[in-house]
């Protein structure tokens, strides 16, 4: 018989320390993808700043000569891929 448990992750360990322990148990280690939480609104606009910080960043470093930014046309690329 196989049975298939869901076991939080804090408690997967010693839950299988107790298992290990008996002799007609076999344990078959599998791994199965979680939800990824939902973005909440504080996730979006910390994200927002961030690429802002970093636009913003882009932008001063080309005004200095350091950097050569993109044309437009790669912009627009970029905007439609994303």
């Amino acid at each position: 018989m196989q049975i298939t448990l869901t076991i939080p992750d804090k408690k997967a360990d010693s839950f299988l320390d107790v298992l290990q322990h008996i002799s007609y148990v076999k344990i078959q280690s599998s791994v199965v993808p979680t939800k990824k939480p939902k973005k909440t609104a504080e996730d979006s606009a910390e994200e927002f700043y961030e690429g802002l910080k970093e636009a913003i960043h882009d932008v001063n470093e080309a005004i200095a000569g350091r950097k050569k930014l993109g044309s437009v046309e790669e912009l627009v690329a970029e905007l439609r891929a994303s």
